[in-house]
């Protein structure tokens, strides 16, 4: 007659159960960090994604863009690693090797100073990847040394870009819409007024309300639009004029009919006004950081143009 099997004991059971919680956990724990990975450069080439769209360089459809002439932008594709980018087709789907390309060779970080004077992250001994991570949620509006991105222009075949040529600047916008915070990018030509286009990365807004702030149709108002509030009379005073741009509660045409306010306003969102009154908010407060930069590219403008400096009423 076999012998009955000897139950394990208690002992046997808990080492089992404890070696089999540290398995788990160190499982679990593989996996939370690949996953993290995998979140970080999701978020990174979304991010990118964003940046380039506020420049005008990339169509929310997923292919670059690529300004022929006068804002004629058209369908592009990656042309050469150096971020050069020809006429393409809406079918010319960028994958997440070009659009890192354009974003590094073409979306250059830099730093300017409470004066508006700029200077590399190297020369101010400042590492990019930390001070990205430390100060993005508290704003790089509100740092010592302030974040500036330069749009270079589309280089010509095989040569690099050139810091020398410049298509604008993109500011990071930091703010609080109805009901946290929200993060997203404005483009601004070199002329240090007119905005090229605007995006928002990261918002927890209402869909269908105030999450419409992501979308395009949304977004498509504000190419064109200026940033230097004009007075009444339709002349800027650079020096003092209110910075922004406002998210009115309603249309433009209805709120602005004549005069010039309407050149530093868009069109509200339906039953978000809220959300709307943040975005003006955001602008104001981030922009203003950046006034003494800003003057100095309107001033560099006019020098171009060669019409007076516009450091009273222009």
């Amino acid at each position: 007659m076999s012998q009955a099997k000897k139950a394990p004991s208690a002992t046997t059971t808990i080492a089992f159960v404890v070696v089999l919680c540290f398995v788990c956990a160190a499982i679990l724990a593989t996996l939370a960090a690949g996953l993290k990975e995998l979140q970080g450069s999701a978020a990174a080439l979304d991010r990118a994604k964003q940046m380039l769209m506020s420049a005008k360089l990339f169509h929310p459809d997923g292919y670059f863009l690529l300004d022929e002439g006068k804002e004629n932008y058209v369908p592009a594709k990656l042309a050469e690693q150096n971020g050069r980018l020809v006429k393409g087709d809406r079918s010319d789907i960028a994958d997440a090797d070009a659009i890192f390309t354009v974003y590094n060779k073409r979306i250059i970080p830099f730093l300017v100073d409470a004066e508006g004077k700029e200077t590399t992250f190297q020369a101010a001994g400042i590492d990019l990847k930390t001070y990205l991570e430390d100060y993005r949620k508290t704003g790089y509006d509100n740092q010592p040394l302030k974040l500036v991105y330069r749009i270079l222009s589309n280089p010509a075949e095989g040569q690099a870009p050139s810091n020398d040529k410049v298509d604008g600047y993109i500011f990071h916008i930091s703010g609080f819409g109805l009901w946290d915070a929200i993060y997203g990018y404005l483009a601004v030509a070199k002329d240090g007024d007119t905005v090229i286009g605007i995006s928002w990365y990261e918002h927890k807004e209402t869909p269908g309300l105030g999450a419409n702030i992501a979308e395009p149709s949304f977004q498509s108002h504000f190419p064109g639009k200026k940033i230097f509030q004009s007075s009444p009379t339709g002349k800027t005073d650079f020096a003092r004029a209110p910075l922004g741009i406002t998210v009115v509660r309603g249309l433009v045409s209805d709120v602005y009919p004549s005069g010039p306010k309407a050149e530093s306003a868009v069109d509200g969102m339906a039953g978000a006004t809220l959300t709307g009154n943040g975005v003006t908010k955001a602008y104001k407060d981030t922009l203003a950081s950046y006034r003494p930069f800003l003057l100095r590219l309107v001033e560099a403008s006019s020098n171009d143009s060669g019409s007076a400096a516009p450091n009273g009423s222009a």
